[in-house]
């Protein structure tokens, strides 16, 4: 009888390993470009950034409800 645990069990070990160390490099990259710094403020300056739409495209004077009267 053959053993194949290197076949079958070995490969799944470099496998494991090699997405171990890609998740810690990646991680550490994200740490040192300062990604995970403050992951709150863009939610907010997402929303401060908004600016009111202009009077002419929110259906104001000379918009689509002028024409319909």
């Amino acid at each position: 009888m053959a053993d194949y645990t290197q076949a079958s069990v070995y490969w799944l070990y470099a496998l494991m390993a090699f997405f171990a160390t890609g998740a810690l490099f990646f991680l550490a990259r994200a740490l040192r470009s300062g990604a995970v710094a403050d992951d709150e403020s863009p939610k907010y300056r997402m929303l401060e950034d908004d600016l009111p739409a202009p009077r002419a495209a929110a259906g104001g004077e000379g918009g689509r409800d002028a024409h319909q009267a």
